[in-house]
Formats: structure tokens, C-alpha cells, sequence
């Protein structure tokens, strides 16, 4: 092995110029790899969508929803199916497992969808199978005018611009919001229609001959392959010639086709003014900046050439909130970096702190290059992996360096002095290098969205910590290799002598006190540690902090009979309010409809003409988001109580759900609607706010058809529920295009008909015969809910709940569920208990990363109890991140967990290093076993001291830098660090000798 070594120390320089190449690699990939602010998370949904125009929510869950659900289970990967069935159209969403190949179990949901086809109803359309992507709002703009005719003239400029715009690299999709689609209504007259003797269905089957394309095909003359064409008409021009029954009255005399407005989906407006929302979406794995500064350039060039009437306002920029974060993180980098370099000057050399120096700045650079290979990019998760690494990386630095000069210093010539510093703490590096690997590699298998926002934070920290190890065994010798100097001094670095004079006072005061009564010594801390575990329940708790954003977004939620029109005025009168009640206020957005394009995170589960979502601009400087929150939800809910509200703003984590959910299964859907309902009402009286997926009942006029009386007249069920279509919302035809654009087409009657006035029509012989409608159809008043929902094939209903007291809320409805029938069944969740599921999760990790640094201590001291000794600081560090959450107020929060997991395999190392020491003095066999303690706490003192400081000078300008994301992660390893070296310091000796007295029964 010195052998090895000399010939790599020979060649120290081409070793150094070799590092330096491939650091420029890391260079690369850093200026490269993808920047976002926040990770990524997989979204593994497939959704279905059916539509059966006509159809009645019952009809469309069991000729629809119910066939697919049958067999969509046997497609590989899928785990969860939720469903709606609604009247028009049946929504399936396909949750895939973690493991499950997306894109696979995609092509598997098209087959079986076209294998089913032939089992849905005549009149359904083919299902549309979509994979949900995971992207993002890149950029959102407002289009926005006082007279929304000017939004109308430039509507094709919206169209090409959202062409163009959607074919940049990078980029998912392109929304638009806030226009009306124009239509085509063809409504019949009856009275014609009778005088014509001809019946609904004739026209529509003549109708849809008349607008299919004709195809000629081909024909053969004289050799030659001619193509044939047809040249046909405007579909108007063809309407217009349209002849039905036998006879061949023209459609324009039974009917007036008229173009109309449609319903909108959307209604938006920008501070009172009408809009449109341009929103684009970024494809996964995509780098925010560079691809926003391509869409910027189109659409500013864009923007430059409409008309003045016209103004355009960015409502959301990505580009800028990533580089706004990045600006504060690189300077806590740069920060962090400085304070390295500075603190380690304070014990090392001038050459031993430059070289500590260039390792951990090579470290950084070299371990970024596999950190794409696991799906990471630049984000705050990773920078702050960075400079979490700058902390703990320089601990193999020093330990090595420091024993180099040590060696130098007691006289050893160049190549002895560094091999023989190598030699001495090699195993003890390499093994706390391991425990620190371990400890973050099981947090690579957490699951679900969490896993996916922490896996940058691993992954940096495994890379960097294994790249520095294997830098500091070789890339230090060969420096001090290279850079020797023949005069080593006695105390290096500007505190050199104040770090000697600690170490002989820890080692000449403190360890012959503390190993003279060894069992009180490690009693006392033990119960230091314990109580302050015990301050856990006085510790404030957030599991995701909300953004310091100036994006405050409310929703609203109305009577579900609501037209959006109506709801559109509602939703004005709330802004009117909020904008002279809430001065901070700068910018208001308005979305009637289905809401913001996902933006700020916002999303309604289910959005329709009820609803609109308010986007907020506040100046935070005056109120922050969470404080407008706080102040005035409760307020908004008081002058507002017809309407169901919610105030919210971004939060620095995974989506959010509600506190508490219940999910109740019954088949009986009247049964399931009263137990949804009374649920509901006993909560609300409880003074919680909760929502229900069934929405609220409607006025409904419910057809009963008489299917007996249809027999006996030889009338089909089919020529029932056309008849029915006509007189409401018509039956869709084939679109027509106009300009270009697809316009929607229904043939109905037109309004002056009523149920009393409409016969069927029955074919037969020369002479039709008529039957009145209303001898097949009774109608009746009642209520009923818009939805039908499925969990994984069975009837249910899920109840949102959003409650302070969740303790109070759970004890009523364990009673409920105590009253319900047999046949349903009632299951608790939420976010409450999904964070549960979490801790349980990181609990079973925790133990197994305390197995795995067990092991890899067991295997380097070769014993089942010493390990057990080093794995005491882990406890200590933990107290001490807790002691430091306490102490600060800074609530226990995802990254606060992560920081005390993270502790366990950065705290060891001080541990490992110190108990080597002493295991290979008393080896040696030429120290007794206080002399062995006493001489290690010396030696071990400066750098143990020098990397506890480095870590913390590092983490100090993220604690201090206000960010309510990363401080609890900060604080805690700060805190923890601290606490377990000095405690460590007093307990590690202690137990060891106690150790020492039992194995080897001395004393």
C-alpha cells in the first residue's frame, strides 16, 4: 500500500491536473442542469373521459363508467380508480403505482378503450385517454380591454400566438381562458315538421349525410391512377340544401338555424377589465430561464404589433420567482463558502487551509456531475444540499490535513509524514464517510410527492460526501505532498495556539474528571438529553410553511344551480368588498368558471358555473399572505355566507389537502346522499367548513318513462329520450366550420315547445301515426345531485373538512360512522393523516439507517458494543436540534425531520474518529488506558472543534436568512451539531471507559 502511495505522491502534479479537468466537467453540468424553484413531482394519472351527449348521470355510470371500471383493473400498475359520472360524460382518473411504467400502462388503457368501444352506447364518442403531465405554469398573461369586442378582434392573433408558442422546445401546452365559442342552433318547428310529415330523427340522420366528407377514392384509365375529388359546399351552403321526408321539404322551411353565443366555460377580468388568460405550460425536466426567455421573445414581439386598445399585463412569471430565490441562495452559497475558507484558516496552515479549501470547492463541483442521473436539478432542495455539504465536507479535509502537519510536526520526513497521517485515520474516514451515505440513502426511497421534493437533498449529499472522501485520501497527500515545507509551525493557523491550549485543558482537566466517575458523567447527560426531547410538545409544529409570496388566491364556491353569469356577478360583488376592506391590495384577477390555469398552486376539485377563483396581488411588505389569510377569511365568510370560501397562498412543499376527509361507500345512492348529508350538517354545527364531492342538491324535473305503455305501442325507449334531448339542451351534430373554427351544432326544438306539444312520430304505412309525449313521460319536482362518484368501483362520497379542533371533529365522526348501516362503510383521511403516514414512514428509515451506521461502525472497531457508544450522539444531536427549534421558536417542519435525520450520520464521525484514536493507543499497548483517553482528547480536540465550527459558520447565513422553507433545517442541524460535540465530548470518554472496565474487568 506505501508503495501505491509513493508512486501516486511522485506524480502529484499530473494527480492535481487530472482533479482540476474533472472538475471542469462538474462546471459544465452545473451551468447546464435544469433550474426550477421547487422539485418536481411525479404524477403518475391517467384520465378517461367519455362523453354520452343526452345522457343522464344514471345512464352514463352503468352503460359507461361501470363497463370501463370492470376491466380497467387488469391493466398493469394501476393502484387506485377514482370515477364521475355526470349527465353528458363520464370522467375515469387511473392512479399508477410508484413502480409502474407510465407510458406502458398508457398504451395498455388505449387498447382495452378500443377493445370497449363496441359495448358503449351507439351515440357515446370514443373515450379520450390522457397521461396527466406534472407541468407547470411557466407564464401567464392578461389580455385585457375595457370593451371585450377589442379582445374579440384579436382572437386570431391569441390563436397563432398560441401556435407558435406551443411549438417551442420545452414547452407542454398552451391555455386560453375567457373567450365564448360561437354555435349553431337548428331549431325546429313542429308544426312544419307535422305539416311535412317528418320526425326528428330523419332530419338528423339526413343531416349528418349531407355534412360527412365524400371520399371517391380512385380510378384507372388508360394506365393512369386518377384521383378522384369532390368540391363541396360551406357546410351554411349545405345545410341550406338539406331535403328531408318524402316529400323532400328543405330544412330551412321546418327549421331557422341561427348562429348564437354559446355557454362560456370562462369569465375572466383583470382590475374590472374584460380578459384573457394566455398561459404556458413547461414540459418536465425542462430549465425555467432559459426556455421563459424563448417564450418571452415571441410573445413580446407578439405583443408589439396589437393594437393600442388592447393592454397586456404578466400575472405570473416563473423565470423570475426562480431567479428572485436563486439570487438569495447562491449568496448563502458564496456565504457559506467564505465562512469555510475563513474557518479553517483559523487552525490549519496557510497551505493546509488553501488545500482544505480547494478540496471541498472540488468536492461540490465533481459530486454535482451524477446528480442529473438521478433525476435531479437545480432547485432550493439542491442548493441547499450544496451548502449543507460545504459543512460537513471539510470534516475528511482537516482530519486529514490535521494529521499530516501532526505527523510533520513529530518529525517524520515528506513521504513518511503524509502516508503515515493517511494510515492513521483512513479507516475511521472511509468508515464515517459510509455511515453518512447510509443515512441518506434510505431517504431516497421515501415515497410519493415528499420522496420526490427531498430526493435533491440525498442525492447532493451522497455524491459530494463520497466525491470528498475519496479527494481528501488522495487529492490532500498529494498537495502536501507537493507543497511541503521543511518547517512545520508548532500551533498553525491564527488560533493555533488558543485550539492547543483547549486541547490540553479538555485533555489534562476535563477527561480526568469525567473518566473518574464515568457512570454519573454519561447519567447526567443522558437526562439532559431525554428532557430536552420532552420539549417537542412546547415546540410550534408546521409541516410545510406557507411562501413569503405576494400571490394571495380566494375561492369561491356558490349554489350549484347558479348560472355563471350569476356567479360571475357574485364573485365581483366579493372583489368589490375585498378591494375597499383590504388596502394592500395592488392587482386583482377574476376567474369565473373553471378557475386559474393551476396557477400559485391553486386548483379547484371541481369547477363549473359555480364557481371562481380571485387572484390576489398584495403588497407584502404591509401585510404578508399568511397574516391577509388570517385576518380575513373569517371576515370574507361573515358578509359573505351565502358562498363557501377559501383564502389561500403558495405553499414551499407538495400540494396540500384538507385537514380531515371522510369517504363514505354506500350503493344506495339516496342512502349515501342523506348520510353524506347529515354528516356534513352535524360537522358544520361543529363549526367546521366542509365540502362534499356531490355538490349540493339542484332542482331537478325528473322524467319517469313508462315502459310498459312503450311496449303496447311499439315505441322505442331511444325515440323517448331523443324527444327529450330536442326540448332541452338539443342533440349535438357534426361541427361546422366557419373561418376555419369549429363551431358547436344542436338540433332542438325551438322554445315555444313544450312537453304537452310534442308527438311521436311512428312510421307506419302511408299515414304516420302521433302519440302524445306526455302519454309515455311523467315528470316530477324534486332534488337531486349532479354527480355520481366510484372509488375503485364502489359508490362514494367524500367530505372535506377544514377545522382547528380535528381531535373534536374525529371523536364525531367515529360516533357517526357508530350509526351507520351494514352496508356502508366510512373511511377517515387527509392531510392530518397522510403527515401521520409520513412519520411512520421516516420512522421505519430512521431505523434502518440506525442499523446500517450500527453495522458499518460494527464492522471498522469489529465489536457489537462500541458501536453503540458512537450511536449514543445521535441521540444527543437530536435533543439538540429539538433544543434548538425550542429555543428559537422555529416550528418542527418537514425539513426540520429531515435535518434531525440527516444529524445521524454527520454527528458519528467526531465519535468514530475520537474512539479510533484511543482503540489504537491502547492497542499499541504503550499507554495505559487514561493515558490512551487523555492523549486521543488532545489530538482529536483542534479538529473536532474546527469542523463543529466550520458546519456551523455554513449553516449560519441559511438560519439566519429568514427563509421559512429551510431555517428549521438550518436550526436544527446547527443546534444539533453543537449540542452533540460537547456532550459528545463528555459522553463518548465516559462510556468508553465504562466500556473498557466491564470488557476487560479492570478496576
Amino acid at each position: 500500500m506505501k508503495r501505491i502511495y509513493e508512486m501516486v505522491l511522485e506524480r502529484s502534479l499530473l494527480f492535481i491536473i487530472l482533479i482540476i479537468t474533472i472538475s471542469l466537467f462538474g462546471i459544465y453540468t452545473f451551468l447546464t442542469v435544469e433550474q426550477r424553484e421547487i422539485p418536481e413531482t411525479e404524477v403518475n394519472i391517467i384520465n378517461i373521459t367519455t362523453a354520452w351527449p343526452g345522457a343522464d348521470k344514471q345512464d352514463v355510470e352503468s352503460s359507461i363508467t361501470e363497463v370501463i371500471e370492470s376491466r380497467i383493473f387488469s391493466v398493469a400498475g394501476v393502484e387506485d380508480v377514482s370515477s364521475v359520472s355526470q349527465d353528458d360524460i363520464s370522467v375515469l382518473n387511473l392512479q399508477l403505482s410508484n413502480s409502474a411504467d407510465a407510458e406502458s400502462a398508457l398504451n395498455e388503457v388505449n387498447n382495452l378503450m378500443g377493445s370497449l368501444a363496441g359495448s358503449f352506447p351507439e351515440n357515446a364518442a370514443e373515450p379520450e385517454v390522457e397521461s396527466i403531465s406534472n407541468a407547470f405554469p411557466l407564464l401567464s398573461y392578461q389580455f385585457h380591454s375595457g370593451d371585450m369586442a377589442n379582445l374579440y378582434d384579436i382572437r386570431s392573433d391569441i390563436e397563432k400566438l398560441k401556435r407558435e408558442v406551443a411549438q417551442i422546445d420545452g414547452i407542454d401546452g398552451v391555455t386560453v381562458k375567457g373567450y365564448t365559442d360561437k354555435e349553431f342552433e337548428i331549431e325546429l318547428d313542429r308544426e312544419a315538421m307535422t305539416a311535412a310529415k317528418v320526425n326528428p330523427n330523419q332530419i338528423l340522420s339526413e343531416i349528418n349525410a349531407s355534412l360527412n366528407p365524400v371520399a371517391l377514392g380512385q380510378e384507372e384509365s388508360d394506365g393512369n391512377i386518377i384521383r378522384l375529388s369532390f368540391e363541396d359546399g360551406t357546410p351554411l351552403e349545405v345545410l341550406g340544401q338539406v331535403r328531408i321526408g318524402t316529400e323532400s321539404t328543405p330544412l330551412t322551411e321546418i327549421a331557422n338555424i341561427e348562429e348564437t353565443m354559446g355557454n362560456p366555460e370562462d369569465i375572466v377580468e383583470y382590475e374590472g377589465d374584460r380578459a384573457v388568460s394566455f398561459t404556458v405550460f413547461l414540459s418536465k425536466g425542462q430549465d425555467v430561464p432559459s426556455v421563459s426567455k424563448d417564450v418571452e421573445a415571441v410573445v413580446d414581439e407578439r405583443i408589439s404589433e396589437l393594437p393600442d386598445t388592447v393592454d397586456v399585463t404578466t400575472l405570473s412569471s416563473e423565470r423570475e420567482n426562480v431567479e428572485d430565490i436563486f439570487v438569495g441562495l447562491y449568496l448563502s452559497l458564496g456565504i457559506a463558502l467564505v465562512a469555510v475558507i475563513l474557518s479553517t484558516s483559523l487552525g490549519l496552515s496557510l497551505i493546509g487551509s488553501i488545500t482544505v479549501m480547494a478540496t471541498v470547492l472540488l468536492s461540490v463541483i465533481i459530486g454535482i456531475i451524477p446528480v442529473p442521473w438521478f433525476g435531479v436539478d437545480l432547485n432550493q432542495i439542491s442548493i441547499i444540499g450544496l451548502i449543507i455539504a460545504l459543512g460537513i465536507l471539510v470534516d475528511d479535509s482537516i482530519v486529514v490535513n490535521d494529521n499530516i502537519e501532526r505527523r510533520f510536526t513529530l518529525g517524520d520526513d515528506r513521504l513518511n509524514g503524509v502516508y503515515n497521517g493517511i494510515k492513521e485515520v483512513a479507516p475511521s474516514v472511509i468508515s464515517s464517510t459510509l455511515a453518512i451515505v447510509f443515512t441518506f440513502m434510505p431517504l431516497l426511497l421515501l415515497s410519493g410527492a415528499n420522496g420526490d421534493f427531498i430526493k435533491a437533498l440525498p442525492s447532493i449529499l451522497i455524491t459530494t460526501m463520497i466525491v470528498s472522501t475519496v479527494l481528501a485520501l488522495t487529492f490532500v497527500p498529494a498537495v502536501r505532498y507537493l507543497l511541503n515545507r521543511k518547517k512545520v509551525p508548532t500551533h498553525p493557523g491564527l488560533l493555533g495556539r488558543l485550539f492547543a491550549k483547549g486541547g490540553d485543558l479538555y485533555a489534562d482537566k476535563f477527561l480526568p474528571a469525567i473518566i473518574k466517575r464515568p457512570l454519573i458523567t454519561f447519567l447526567a447527560v443522558l437526562v439532559i438529553g431525554i428532557l430536552s426531547i420532552g420539549l417537542v410538545r412546547f415546540t410550534p409544529f408546521e409541516f410545510f410553511p406557507e411562501a413569503d409570496r405576494s400571490e394571495v388566491t380566494v375561492d369561491l364556491i356558490f349554489d350549484e344551480e347558479q348560472t355563471i353569469d350569476q356567479t360571475h356577478d357574485d364573485a365581483n360583488e366579493v372583489v368589490d368588498y375585498m378591494t375597499s376592506e383590504m388596502a394592500h391590495i395592488e392587482a386583482v384577477s377574476l376567474f369565473t368558471g373553471t378557475g386559474l390555469p393551476n396557477l400559485f398552486g391553486a386548483s379547484l376539485d371541481q369547477s363549473g358555473a359555480n364557481t371562481a377563483q380571485v387572484a390576489l396581488e398584495i403588497d407584502k411588505e404591509q401585510i404578508s399572505a399568511s397574516e391577509t389569510i388570517n385576518q380575513y377569511e373569517d371576515q370574507l365568510r361573515e358578509a359573505f355566507p351565502e358562498a363557501t370560501i377559501f383564502m389561500e397562498t403558495t405553499v414551499q412543499g407538495p400540494p396540500a389537502g384538507a385537514p380531515v376527509t371522510v369517504e363514505i361507500y354506500e350503493e344506495d345512492l339516496s342512502l349515501l346522499s342523506d348520510q353524506s348529508t347529515k354528516l356534513k350538517t352535524t360537522l358544520e354545527e361543529q363549526g367546521a367548513l366542509v365540502t362534499t364531492n356531490l355538490g349540493e342538491s339542484v332542482p331537478t324535473l325528473n322524467y319517469s318513462i313508462d315502459y310498459k305503455a312503450l311496449e303496447e305501442d311499439g315505441i322505442s325507449v331511444s325515440q323517448v329520450k331523443n324527444e327529450l334531448n330536442m326540448l332541452s339542451q338539443g342533440i349535438p351534430i357534426q361541427d361546422i366550420i366557419v373561418e376555419g373554427e369549429k363551431r358547436r351544432t344542436t338540433l332542438k326544438y325551438s322554445n315555444a315547445s313544450e312537453l304537452e306539444d310534442v308527438d311521436i312520430i311512428k312510421m307506419t304505412g302511408e299515414q304516420p301515426e302521433t302519440f302524445p309525449l306526455t302519454d309515455f313521460v311523467e315528470v316530477e319536482e324534486t332534488e337531486d345531485y349532479k354527480y355520481i362518484h366510484h372509488q375503485d368501483g364502489d359508490r362514494a362520497a367524500e367530505l372535506k373538512v377544514y377545522v382547528d379542533d380535528e381531535a373534536a371533529v374525529k371523536e364525531e365522526i367515529a360516533s357517526f360512522s357508530e350509526n351507520l348501516p351494514d352496508s356502508s362503510e366510512l373511511i377517515v383521511g387527509g392531510e392530518t393523516s397522510d403527515q401521520t403516514d409520513f412519520f411512520v414512514e421516516i420512522g421505519i428509515l430512521f431505523a434502518v439507517i440506525l442499523v446500517l451506521v450500527y453495522l458499518v461502525i460494527a464492522i471498522e472497531f469489529n465489536s457489537i458494543v462500541m458501536p453503540l457508544i458512537i450511536v449514543f450522539s445521535i441521540f444527543l444531536a437530536i435533543s439538540g436540534g429539538i433544543i434548538g427549534l425550542f429555543v428559537t421558536q422555529t416550528p418542527i417542519s418537514f425539513l426540520g425531520v429531515m435535518g434531525m435525520v440527516s444529524l445521524s450520520g454527520i454527528v458519528v464521525r467526531n465519535s468514530v474518529v475520537l474512539l479510533d484514536f484511543i482503540e489504537a493507543r491502547r492497542k499499541s499497548g504503550t499507554f495505559a488506558i487514561e493515558e490512551a483517553i487523555y492523549d486521543s482528547g488532545r489530538a482529536r480536540f483542534k479538529p473536532i472543534a474546527l469542523t463543529t465550527l466550520t458546519s456551523i459558520i455554513a449553516l449560519t447565513p441559511v438560519a439566519l436568512s429568514g427563509d421559512v422553507l429551510f431555517v428549521p433545517l438550518a436550526v436544527t442541524v446547527i443546534a444539533g451539531i453543537a449540542f452533540s460535540t460537547v456532550l459528545s465530548l463528555i459522553a463518548t470518554p465516559s462510556l468508553y471507559y465504562l466500556y473498557y472496565k466491564v470488557r476487560y474487568r479492570k478496576g
